[in-house]
């Protein structure tokens, strides 16, 4: 994993009262929050269809007559479990440099 380093500016009286452990715990928790809303907007996909991303995209993918409902499901799905897969592993590489 590479690193890099940031400098940031802040206000005086900010910078006075706020350790660069809670900046960091406050980078997390962004990394974490961002994760868990894809998640829970994966999750409300999978209740909807009743079957995972990767077998309704197969299910789709395979049918006889297309279904453009699905289809946008699909896509829009997609892009959620991407995105999920991003986010939680930017909060696992947080977590790896936070240790």
């Amino acid at each position: 994993m590479a690193l890099k380093e940031i400098t940031i500016k802040l206000p005086k009286m900010l910078a006075d009262d706020i350790s660069a452990k809670e900046i960091f715990g406050m980078v997390m928790d962004k990394a974490v929050t961002t994760s868990e809303y894809y998640r829970s907007r994966c999750k409300e996909f999978e209740q909807k269809h009743g079957i995972s991303f990767s077998a309704f995209k197969k299910k789709v993918e395979s049918a006889k007559t297309e279904n453009t409902a699905e289809w946008d499901d699909m896509l829009v799905w997609e892009g959620f479990e991407l995105a999920y897969s991003e986010w939680k592993r930017k909060s696992e590489e947080l977590q790896a440099c936070g240790a």
